[in-house]
């Protein structure tokens, strides 16, 4: 990596990083369904009942998705994207 981006990634926040983390990691996931299903982009916006290009924007791993866009990605894929924890920590909630 060059000097250059080695001084920019170190004055980036660690909320920005983690923000980065957990949008491209839930990117990759979509991703990895939607090969495993033989399923494209554009045939999963449709399902979505959204255009292409907003979830590309969405795949993309930059964009800040809102609770209700990833609930709609679980619920037409039957998958979960989050896990939540329930109150005592020590199972997790799987609805």
């Amino acid at each position: 990596m060059s000097q250059f981006f080695e001084k920019v990634l170190k004055s980036v926040p660690g909320e920005t990083k983690a923000f980065i983390d957990k949008s491209m990691g839930i990117a990759d996931h979509v991703h990895e369904i939607l090969e495993r299903r033989g399923v494209s982009q554009r045939e999963f916006a449709k399902l979505l009942g959204k255009g292409e290009s907003e979830v590309s924007k969405w795949l993309s791993g930059s964009h800040n998705l809102t609770i209700k866009s990833i609930v709609k990605m679980e619920i037409v894929l039957n998958e979960k994207l989050l896990v939540i924890p329930d109150k005592e920590g020590a199972e997790y909630i799987n609805r």
